[in-house]
């Protein structure tokens, strides 16, 4: 389809009706690579009809040296005069030009690229050209528009003074949204991928609108196909990209200004450059032969560095060669490697990967080894594991080098203590703000300091800052608020991730979730400016363990998820134990018991058992063992997380509420005063937060009975929507509407009921059993102390009792003395009676029945 050639067309028709009427014309079509040129001829047959004999040939470099290639192609169509003309080679060029004047229709004679056209056959134009006054001769040439270039003499006289130049240009916007008939946001990309070339958007539409092989083809052609110095100066420009100069691609092609000046102006003028710059340099690029782009990046550096090139320009070149062509290139790389690290780490690992290749010096390799480790780290940590070994079990490191092993250490599950009690003797203290960050990193992550590792800041503004998790442990809000910020104010100067997530966790956990929530944006952000994916990984487990704590299950999984996906378990080390944890808690909580025990298979690293991040994953198989009934297991699970709390460094925040999480298994087992001392002893205690102690209330609540159980229920309530968790407000308000129900109170149960239920649907959590779910609408709930008649007989309580407690049907026979058929008869009398599934909702509905029964607490 023809764009934006209406006035074109209509000179064409112009010139067409002179020649009818006796009057030959010359017209003359000019402009930059695939500007449409060809397309304009192929519209002469249209405009043309009987009203002329039309004749068209193609000049070619090819065939320049073909005598009379092109009249030959124009007589094809002509056979008797071709056959008078037989054979054409004796003929001269007057006899041809003559035959061609024959008395006859008018004649339009249309030759493409006639700046190719052979001597001969231009002779032949030129012949008729003279004779064009008493001609009925319409001439149509079209030439590449080449103004700096001086034409040949033969050339020059055939196309001088037409009577109508045609200058083609690039379509308008307008004109490409017709062409690839398509509007909007679509039509203005396209333009832009173009700059309105006829012939790359028609390949842009057959791609579907996006760079696809037909487009890189056309981008490929428009370049070759006007010679050989189009593709070395758009080569030249791709490879030095925003530095180009008409001089510096000049000296990298071993050519002069004077030939690549033209060329710009000529790729300009066909919309493949914008401001002197490719649009595409990545197709050219990719067009190279390796070898050949990297000698060219190879020479790019090498001149870039001589006109004092910064050194990132310079390493970019040396990094893309995969070569070091001389010991001047070290310097470059290095500094490059330094300037970098933070914004661009995958630079800085290449430029450090090729300094320490061409290396010979032993200190220097030292200290380029862990500039590498360290850079390698905001990448992948696996990554910068692969590049430790010059590093590994030196005693000579300062604390330049020791800082990025020690931190890659620590995800491995090792605190580092010989390595920073070596370097502290070595090097002495470490700078102030490098030891509250290790300090607060190892705390995090460790549970506390290795024996007799002096990481203190004293004396600067970073002393307080590195008893972060000590702050945070007492409980006090303006003092957690001051350090946290701190660190995380920093974190434009690269501080360590690690030390980062502990202070937004901080924030979080002593009442400052806005600001918590803020620093996670900017901390996001900044990690995807920078591409830091381990930074970003870690920053996005940590909002989805935020996430978790706000009830807001979704999100929680999601971004677990998202976390697990930007690095390999083999990447995350010992902090895999933060996403996989959040990701299991949130399943469990849904009602995904599957997939939450799928990930309960994964393999982690044994170090991992002995961090904080272990303490994590026992706690999530403990609530997923809850939430399925499985009372032992989960029984076995929290009391390891207890034995090591209990042992824990006292400086340790107490974010996991373990001491609730035994009681609520120990109620399950009908260890009723055990479940009351801990939540007792947690309650007393001055750490967890607002969080630890609303959940402490609603277990203690489930040890007492009566107005008692009411009482701290209300007390818990008030404290769960402070802190925004609305998985454990449904809990809570939904043991509220129980403890209303077995005093009578039935209105004040079915509100508080219906509250849960919204919550709980809010955060889509299982929480209340099905059947209470479907009673909503037509019946308030059950009152335990109304029951006359027992709703299961002796032998189905005992047996559901047991199930509950998660033994299996085979443990329930050995128990009670009974085969195992029957205890699957029972409890299928029981699933029917109480309207449920499966053994993981007997818990909650027993604890309808009788008072007398204990409390069992719903499995979470």
């Amino acid at each position: 389809m023809l764009t934006e050639r209406t006035g074109e067309l209509a000179r064409l028709s112009e010139a067409l009706a002179d020649c009818e009427r006796g009057t030959g014309r010359v017209v003359l079509i000019g402009g930059g690579p695939a500007t449409g040129k060809t397309a304009l001829l192929d519209e002469l047959p249209g405009l043309v009809g009987d009203r002329a004999r039309l004749l068209r040939a193609v000049g070619s470099r090819a065939e320049r040296n073909l005598g009379l290639g092109v009249v030959t192609q124009l007589l094809d169509a002509e056979p008797c005069v071709r056959d008078r003309l037989a054979p054409l080679d004796s003929r001269t060029w007057e006899e041809v030009g003559e035959q061609l004047l024959a008395s006859g229709p008018p004649l339009v004679l249309a030759v493409d690229d006639v700046h190719f056209a052979d001597s001969a056959s231009q002779r032949v134009l030129l012949y008729l050209r003279r004779r064009l006054a008493s001609a009925r001769l319409l001439l149509v040439l079209t030439e590449w528009d080449r103004p700096h270039l001086a034409r040949e003499p033969l050339h020059a006289e055939l196309v001088r003074q037409p009577d109508h130049r045609i200058d083609l240009r690039p379509l308008s916007e307008a004109g490409a949204a017709q062409l690839i008939q398509d509007r909007g946001d679509r039509a203005a990309t396209a333009f832009a991928l173009t700059g309105g070339n006829p012939a790359l958007l028609t390949a842009l539409a057959e791609d579907g609108l996006g760079v696809g092989p037909r487009f890189r083809r056309a981008v490929l052609d428009c370049l070759t196909r006007w010679g050989p110095d189009f593709l070395a100066v758009a080569e030249a420009l791709a490879v030095l990209g925003d530095a180009a100069t008409p001089p510096l691609v000049a000296e990298l092609r071993s050519t002069s200004a004077p030939v690549v000046g033209p060329v710009l102006e000529a790729l300009e003028a066909a919309g493949l450059l914008r401001d002197q710059r490719l649009r595409h340099p990545d197709v050219v690029l990719e067009s190279l032969d390796s070898e050949d782009a990297a000698c060219l990046h190879t020479r790019a550096a090498e001149l870039l560095h001589r006109r004092g090139a910064p050194a990132v320009e310079v390493a970019r070149h040396l990094a893309a060669a995969g070569a070091v062509p001389g010991r001047w290139a070290l310097r470059p790389l290095r500094h490059a490697a330094e300037q970098s690290v933070v914004d661009d780490a995958e630079l800085a690992v290449r430029c450090l990967e090729l300094a320490l290749k061409a290396c010979e010096d032993e200190r220097e390799r030292v200290e380029l080894s862990a500039a590498l480790v360290r850079a390698a780290w905001r990448i992948n940590p696996a990554l910068a594991d692969r590049h430790l070994g010059p590093l590994a079990g030196r005693s000579d490191l300062g604390w330049r080098e020791a800082v990025p092993v020690v931190r890659l250490r620590f995800w491995q599950g090792d605190p580092a203590g010989e390595l920073l009690r070596a370097t502290r003797a070595r090097a002495g203290a470490p700078h102030p703000r490098a030891a509250a960050e290790l300090r607060i990193a190892t705390e995090w992550i460790h549970g506390g300091l290795a024996d007799h590792v002096p990481l203190a800041a004293d004396g600067t503004s970073w002393q307080r800052t590195a008893h972060l998790l000590e702050t945070w442990a007492s409980g006090a809000p303006s003092d957690a608020l001051r350090a946290a910020e701190h660190v995380l104010q920093s974190c434009a100067h690269d501080v360590l991730p690690e030390a980062a997530s502990a202070a937004v966790l901080a924030l979080d956990h002593t009442g400052h979730a806005d600001r918590a929530r803020h620093w996670c944006d900017v901390l996001t952000d900044q990690a995807r400016r920078q591409g830091a994916t381990t930074a970003r990984a870690l920053i996005t487990a940590v909002r989805a363990d935020m996430s978790w704590r706000r009830g807001d299950l979704i999100a929680a999984e999601t971004q677990a998820q998202e976390a697990m996906r930007l690095l390999h378990p083999q990447s995350w080390g010992v902090l895999v134990g933060l996403p996989l944890s959040t990701a299991i808690l949130a399943n469990s909580a849904l009602g995904r018991h599957d997939v939450a025990a799928d990930l309960l298979t994964r393999p982690v690293p044994e170090q991992m058992a002995a961090t904080t991040f272990g303490l994590h994953h026992l706690h999530a198989l403990g609530r997923h063992a809850l939430a399925t009934g499985r009372t032992l297991a989960a029984l076995d699970a929290v009391e390891r997380v207890a034995t090591r709390m209990r042992g824990a460094n006292a400086a340790m925040p107490t974010t996991l509420p373990w001491r609730s999480d035994l009681a609520q298994a120990y109620l399950l087992l009908g260890r009723r005063d055990e479940a009351r001392q801990l939540v007792t002893e947690q309650l007393a205690s001055a750490s967890g937060g607002v969080r630890v102690r609303a959940i402490a209330l609603r277990v203690l609540a489930a040890c007492s009975g009566g107005h008692q159980r009411v009482s701290l229920l209300g007390e818990a309530l008030p404290l769960l929507e402070r802190c925004g968790d609305r998985l454990e407000l449904a809990r809570a308000l939904a043991d509220l509407s129980q403890a209303h129900s077995e005093l009578g109170q039935l209105s004040n149960a079915r509100l508080v009921l219906r509250k849960a239920d919204q919550v709980a649907k809010a955060c889509q959590a299982e929480v209340l059993p099905h059947r209470v779910r479907d009673d909503l609408g037509t019946r308030p709930p059950r009152e335990v102390a109304s029951t006359t008649t027992p709703l299961l007989s002796e032998a189905e309580r005992k047996v559901a009792e047991l199930a509950a407690r998660g033994e299996t049907n085979r443990e329930i026979g050995r128990r009670l003395h009974i085969t195992v058929s029957t205890v699957e008869q029972h409890l299928t009398r029981v699933y029917r009676k109480l309207d449920v599934r499966n053994r993981t909702e007997l818990p909650a509905e027993l604890s309808h029945l009788d008072d007398d029964s204990g409390d069992l607490l719903q499995p979470l």
